[in-house]
């Protein structure tokens, strides 16, 4: 081959062929299903299936009303690089699925404009890359396990949940170091306790790509936009906007930690957390971390954020972890001091509060 050819070598190693073209049924919870992929991006079945068990009550319900989605357009099996024919099919939504999503939404007098996607990237034939597809699916499941949490916790409710529409707030466009930029979380969320409190937290997922100097830019973004005005006052307008009388600038940036390769989490946690014992106190108390492997550990608990397997900020820079050992799927990370901290005390977390105290 001539090293023109080589962009004939980018196709994957695995193409699912679509479901055909024929005419499908239309059901009342289709909408639900396309907002819900719409508004995550990217979806495998597993995903939908448990974001809408109460339609979804098989694999096979599942699929077969995914094949109709597909069958009827709305719905697109994203193609990748270098995946295996073990990979799960990876769903979005297409133009048609948007007007479709548009439709439903002004039959209830909603109006909504869609954000602009990246149709090239994602129906060429070179696809995204394995990793960027991985990462898009983790922050998927992630969102879901903060939906399936609170649903199972009556003192909880989530008020607020957001992705793609963070891409619009001119909020989060900042000046450092005489340089303007843009601090897009991956994800956020707003939940609220039985107490009256609020928190905002902001997700994001690192899969072992960035060095210690992106990682270090990357806080002091966080920094930066936590002191500007245009930082306060987007997150006292959010609180104000669900009832808060005096509210606060105050926020959480949950960081799960996951290695490159898909192993050395705790590794890559204590990469992350090199740079946090340099940062402003107040910011060390909003870094929460986590890793893959411990939100592994408790994928199939009924209330899969309800343990206490968070590090915060303060906490975690001073301490060496040791991965979880395998056991009946609950067991937690185990720790030793590796400098003064006491070794009694309890480091670990659970996200959201219990009892009658509302967090942050």
């Amino acid at each position: 081959m001539t090293p023109w050819e080589l962009p004939s070598l980018l196709t994957p190693v695995h193409t699912y062929r679509g479901s055909k073209r024929k005419a499908g049924r239309e059901r009342k919870h289709f909408p639900a299903i396309l907002g819900f992929v719409y508004r995550n991006r990217f979806a495998v079945a597993s995903q939908i299936r448990r974001r809408f068990a109460d339609v979804l009550r098989s694999d096979r319900t599942a699929r077969r009303h995914l094949e109709e989605l597909e069958a009827l357009a709305y719905l697109r099996v994203m193609p990748a690089q270098g995946v295996s024919p073990l990979f799960p099919k990876v769903y979005y939504v297409t133009k048609r699925g948007v007007r479709k999503l548009r439709e439903s939404l002004a039959a209830r007098g909603k109006s909504w404009q869609a954000v602009r996607v990246d149709r090239r990237g994602r129906q060429g034939q070179e696809g995204y890359s394995a990793e960027r597809v991985i990462h898009e699916i983790l922050i998927t499941e992630f969102l879901l396990t903060v939906w399936q949490t609170v649903q199972g916790r009556p003192d909880l409710e989530l008020l607020s949940i957001q992705r793609r529409s963070l891409v619009k707030q001119s909020a989060f466009w900042l000046e450092v170091e005489r340089r303007w930029t843009h601090l897009f979380p991956d994800a956020m969320f707003l939940f609220r306790h039985a107490s009256g409190g609020m928190v905002c937290c902001f997700v994001e997922v690192d899969n072992g790509t960035m060095n210690q100097k992106q990682i270090r830019a990357k806080y002091r973004r966080y920094v930066a936009w936590s002191q500007s005005p245009a930082g306060k006052q987007y997150l006292m307008d959010l609180y104000r906007c669900h009832g808060a009388i005096e509210p606060r600038p105050t926020f959480r940036l949950l960081v799960v930690a996951g290695g490159r390769t898909g192993q050395d989490d705790h590794r890559r946690m204590q990469e992350l957390c090199v740079p946090v014992a340099k940062l402003p106190t107040a910011m060390q108390d909003r870094l929460w971390f986590t890793t893959v492997e411990d939100l592994c550990c408790w994928q199939r608990h009924p209330l899969p954020l309800d343990a206490a397997i968070w590090r915060r900020g303060r906490d975690a820079g001073r301490l060496e972890t040791v991965p979880p050992s395998s056991g009946n799927g609950q067991t937690q990370a185990q720790e030793h001091v590796a400098g003064p901290l006491n070794p009694t005390s309890n480091s670990l977390h659970p996200l959201f509060p219990r009892g009658n105290r509302a967090g942050t």
